[in-house]
């Protein structure tokens, strides 16, 4: 009985980070996509958001600095939500995650060899950190 609490309370944190949707369980720092994703959003970014975005918006220390400890899930709400401008959502949802994986590589964070998915909740349990 006493060990079954003890287990039950050592859970209770646990608990509650994943009830309230609150934490990351990964960081950009870990390599959260691959170079052939990076690869793929940079050209999605060039046909579909040159026109209206230069690159050096989504690279460097001003960038790093406003999404630092932030779940990469706010960039995919703005992206997913609201681009392109004239057309806001018709882009498939892992072309977002490609142009997002282009903008990590745009600022140097490590490549893995496992895909950034394509998904609210998997940029949720992503933190942006500055390197």
């Amino acid at each position: 009985m006493i060990r079954r609490l003890l287990i039950g309370a050592a859970l209770l944190p646990v608990a509650a980070v994943i009830l309230n949707g609150q934490g990351t369980t990964r960081s950009v720092l870990d390599g959260v996509y691959s170079a052939e994703q990076a690869a793929r959003g940079k050209t999605t970014f060039n046909e579909k958001c040159s026109g209206c975005h230069e690159t050096s918006r989504f690279s460097g220390k001003e960038f790093q600095d406003e999404w630092d400890g932030k779940a990469l899930k706010e960039i995919w709400d703005i992206a997913s939500g609201t681009m392109p401008e004239d057309n806001p959502g018709s882009l498939k949802q892992q072309e977002y995650a490609d142009i997002i994986a282009y903008f990590l590589a745009l600022n140097t964070y490590p490549t893995g060899e496992k895909e950034l998915e394509g998904s609210g909740a998997a940029m949720a349990a992503i933190k942006v950190e500055k390197k």
